[in-house]
């Protein structure tokens, strides 16, 4: 059973933010078990009301529509927090909180909450009964008009101010136990005098941790918060990375974001995630410590057994956390220390099912799977002249990444392998598997054969072309810009002048560029014009024309049309606004705006299917 000092005095989490903001009560959690996870409250002002307070200067109205409407919501949103039923009644006299509308002394006091409590206790300062009372008053005088509610804003956060005092929470510059002067802002929590932003329709970072504090988002009588029924805590961290400690009992520990430190302490103790558990990499560092890594940041765990994510559960136990042991990585090399030609095989034995990967340093240098027996084998697409420290890597089916291996050191030294220079240069590949790097400029590799004898695919390393007969090998092309064949030519630079043409043509016009055209803007790119140029000269075609309705369309005509032709999509209305007010401030031509339509990442993807394995165009002679 609880006792007075308990009743009266909320414990203390260690946590400034939290302590900060704990007041002496009401301490609803001592309701239960008799109410159950439920607090009742009324709008009612027929009955209920409190005898005096001489703060009110006026008969207390009931809220309006609106005032109460919003109060649903704002207890609907504390119940998420914390758990607790909120339950309305008609009955003031049944209603343990109560709201009304009220003129409340001074000038500077929108809003009041006033709260007592009563109970009896038997030898031992052990309670028998306990039982709270809270009433928020919002000011219908100086502040109506902010807390009608009708315009939104500053009245919500008051509001959620005087529910914040109903729960049990305190100014933060009150008491023994005060925030730094520099946190003590309505940023931080709503229970500040110091407004920075805002006004605020939700709770800020330190009055969610003192709620969770309090009532372990589970409700009255659950088993986290004080005077929980299992007495286990809830400790929240905060934007910035916090060490948070549980106790004896089974904890639940929450760091929001940074990085933090949770230690679950004794129990069987929770770490909490809000979002989704594929959005986590969760690894093993040792016995008893954990690293959690997600959008929130990179928690260090020890003593938790246990992980909530926002779709359920996961016991650490089940997990196979450890690291696989390092690849065994086997290399055979020549008298020189060189590698026997620029297609070199690499293989040896590994976690069985487990990825393998080869490095140079940090540079990837192909994917390969351990089979049942462990054994795998890697042989990377042709490689460039040049040294190599080559190192492998397993990845076992858990994601635990293994160290790397013994390191295999050696040289290549290719007369497959074809260099270019820094200007537009013709490379011809030859037999066998060439390692072609155009550098610089404007490059064209040439094949003998026609385009539907080779296979063209962009990889993480460059572009492949493979020889379907075989003969020709599969070449490895870098600064590569174009392929020429027998009979087609392909670009490849699609994030160069052919992928900008195809891109600008494909939103100028809604349709898949043809051929010559495309040739025609690539040549015209290639000698050095510029996409917003070229934007501009599409504008003055008739196409252009009776698509846009004119080559000078109004600015809100473009943009709308630029969303359907473009982005095939209604506009939203914050991009909208932006790109109207780009053009009517002349920050922008309209040339420029088409331009970086056609250039976004949203056109981007919508194109990139049809090109990333090189585009066919007709040259233009």
């Amino acid at each position: 059973m609880a006792t007075v000092t308990e009743v009266t005095t909320a414990p203390l989490s260690g946590l400034n933010y939290i302590d900060a903001l704990l007041d002496d009560g009401p301490a609803w959690n001592y309701l239960a078990p008799s109410t159950g996870n439920t607090i009742s409250y009324t709008f009612s002002t027929a009955s209920g009301l409190q005898s005096s307070n001489s703060s009110i200067q006026s008969a207390p109205q009931a809220f309006t529509a609106a005032q109460q409407a919003a109060t649903r919501t704002a207890l609907a949103y504390l119940s998420s927090i914390t758990g607790i039923v909120f339950t309305e009644t008609t009955s003031g006299t049944a209603a343990k909180v109560h709201f009304a509308y009220a003129d409340i002394v001074g000038a500077n006091t929108s809003g009041l909450c006033s709260w007592g409590i009563n109970y009896s206790y038997k030898s031992g300062e052990v309670i028998t009964a306990y039982n709270a009372n809270a009433y928020i008053y919002l000011d219908n005088v100086q502040w109506g008009g902010q807390n009608s509610f009708l315009g939104g804003g500053q009245g919500l956060e008051t509001l959620l101010h005087e529910m914040g005092h109903m729960m049990g929470l305190k100014h933060p510059f009150e008491g023994d136990i005060v925030l730094p002067a520099g946190s003590d802002t309505t940023a931080n929590t709503l229970m500040s005098y110091t407004d920075s932003g805002g006004p605020y329709a939700s709770y800020s970072q330190y009055d969610l941790a003192a709620l969770k504090w309090l009532y372990g988002g589970d409700g009255l009588g659950g088993l986290l918060g004080v005077g929980s029924s299992g007495g286990g805590r809830y400790y929240t961290g905060t934007s910035a990375g916090d060490i948070l400690t549980g106790g004896a009992a089974d904890d639940a520990l929450e760091g929001v974001g940074g990085n933090d430190t949770l230690d679950g302490g004794a129990g069987t103790d929770t770490a909490i995630y809000a979002g989704l558990r594929a959005a986590y990499s969760v690894v093993q560092l040792d016995a008893l410590n954990w690293r959690v890594s997600g959008a929130e940041g990179v928690d260090t765990l020890r003593n938790i057994e246990l992980l909530r994510f926002g779709d359920g559960m996961l016991a650490l136990s089940s997990l196979d956390a450890l690291p696989p042991a390092a690849p065994v990585l086997v290399f055979g090399k020549d008298g020189s220390a060189a590698a026997s030609g620029n297609h070199p095989l690499f293989s040896g034995s590994a976690e069985a099912g487990a990825k393998v990967e080869l490095f140079n340093g940090t540079v990837s240098l192909g994917v390969g799977t351990a089979a049942a027996n462990g054994s795998w084998s890697i042989q990377p697409v042709a490689l460039a002249n040049g040294s190599y420290s080559v190192t492998a890597k397993a990845t076992d089916a858990n994601g635990n990444v293994s160290a790397a291996s013994a390191a295999q050191a050696f040289t290549v030294a290719s007369s497959l392998n074809l260099s270019g220079t820094a200007g537009a240069d013709t490379l011809a590949a030859t037999a066998g598997n060439n390692f072609v790097n155009g550098g610089a400029g404007t490059d064209t590799v040439l094949y003998a054969g026609a385009r539907s004898s080779y296979t063209v695919a962009k990889t993480a390393y460059g572009y492949t072309v493979a020889d379907l007969a075989g003969a020709g090998g599969t070449d490895l092309l870098v600064g590569s810009e174009r392929i020429k064949f027998a009979d087609k030519i392909l670009a490849i630079d699609i994030d160069g002048a052919g992928g900008q043409a195809y891109r600008v043509y494909q939103a100028a016009f809604n349709r898949a560029p043809d051929l010559p055209g495309l040739g025609y803007w690539i040549g015209v790119m290639d000698r050095g014009v510029g996409l917003g140029e070229v934007a501009a000269n599409f504008m003055t075609s008739a196409e252009f024309i009776k698509l846009y309705g004119s080559a000078t369309p109004s600015n809100a005509t473009l943009v709308n049309l630029l969303y359907s032709n473009v982005l095939h999509r209604a506009p939203d209305a914050d991009g909208a606004a932006y790109w109207l007010d780009v053009l009517n401030k002349g920050l922008a031509s309209q040339a420029a705006v088409l331009a970086s339509f056609s250039d976004s990442p949203e056109n981007y993807a919508q194109v990139i299917g049809a090109i990333q394995n090189g585009f066919e165009y007709t040259p233009f002679v």
